[in-house]
């Protein structure tokens, strides 16, 4: 078998730090400029706009709202 050293085990766990603890998970510089963002602020709202009529004519077509006929009259 073969004899380890704290050293030996430090240089595994520890390899030449440069103080990031993960740089692979940095996030990269938004790249959106001012249309984006106008773009993807008028697709948000249409699409809460198409979430709320949607909802509507769901309630609407849900509603349980009794059918009602009235009687003919009869006579004079």
């Amino acid at each position: 078998m073969s004899e380890h050293t704290e050293d030996d085990s430090a240089a595994i766990l520890n390899p030449d730090s440069n103080g990031e603890l993960v740089h692979w998970m940095a996030r990269r510089p938004l790249q959106v400029g001012p249309a984006g963002v106008s773009a993807a602020a008028a697709g948000a709202f249409a699409l809460g706009v198409a979430a709320t009529v949607t909802a509507l004519m769901l309630l609407h077509w849900l509603d349980p709202k009794p059918l009602v006929r009235r009687r003919a009259r009869s006579g004079a």
